[in-house]
């Protein structure tokens, strides 16, 4: 494996928080992410902390694995295609397909485990490459809007839609809308925060049946404007299904 003193210094200087889960379980937080070949300049197969460093200053995404194999200490997330020139070049291939695999500790390899045939390994592959978001402030979504219910006994729509906050702060109160521009009809509820990371299920009504025969649907978190987030430009989320 060849690599020069470019690839070798950042790593050397790597705090040991640098391996740490950069994505953590059970969140939502707000990540700059992206796939990285583990070749730069010609240079390689590099390992994916390596890769990432080189490529994007970032940190691998990565876990511990010695509780599981007992053999290495950790494994990083990888993805392989046929195409190694994909690797090489590198180039967006928007018609390559892939494979999820690991990559172990200081062993520039992508192990690879599929159904029906023997697992592989590859020395070219991408690795997911992960920064923290350094906005320190709240970032409302809506993650879902959930296909509507008829409430037969009350003769209502009850459509559920999912918000978060993806941001590295709690929220205080907001306001959450739901409208259907097909009537103009519109319902808000009010949440009294919510913390980073945290997600709420809210239930809204419409005296009607929303389908007629499509239904259109818009949920806007933050409808008033009133916390003061990340992004201003990611609280609407459409939803859309025929009838």
């Amino acid at each position: 494996m060849k690599l020069n003193t470019l690839i070798f210094l950042p790593l050397m200087l790597l705090s040991l928080a640098s391996f740490a889960d950069p994505i953590q379980d059970l969140s939502m937080k707000r990540y700059s992410a992206g796939w990285y070949p583990n070749f730069y300049k010609g240079e390689g197969p590099l390992t994916c902390p390596q890769t990432c460093e080189v490529w994007a200053r970032a940190r691998a995404e990565s876990e511990r694995s010695n509780d599981l194999d007992g053999q290495t200490r950790r494994t990083s997330v990888c993805k392989v295609t046929r195409e190694k020139e994909i690797i090489l070049e590198p180039k967006n291939d928007p018609y390559s397909h892939w494979l999820y695999g690991n990559q172990f500790d200081s062993w520039p390899v992508c192990h690879v485990s599929t159904i029906g045939i023997e697992p592989f390994r590859s020395e070219y592959f991408m690795c997911l490459c992960v920064r923290p978001d350094e906005c320190q402030k709240p970032d409302l979504i809506v993650s879902k809007i959930y296909d509507p219910e008829w409430d037969h006994p009350n003769q209502r729509s009850v459509v559920k839609v999912l918000i978060a906050n993806v941001g590295n702060q709690a929220a205080s109160g907001f306001y959450t809308q739901l409208s259907d521009p097909g009537t103009g009809a519109n319902t808000s509820i009010y949440s009294s925060g919510l913390p980073a990371g945290g997600t709420a299920v809210l239930t809204f009504y419409f005296n009607y049946w929303v389908f007629d025969p499509d239904a259109e649907l818009i949920a806007f978190v933050d409808s008033y404007n009133q916390v003061e987030e990340c992004k201003e430009d990611n609280n609407r989320l459409r939803y859309f299904k025929q009838g």
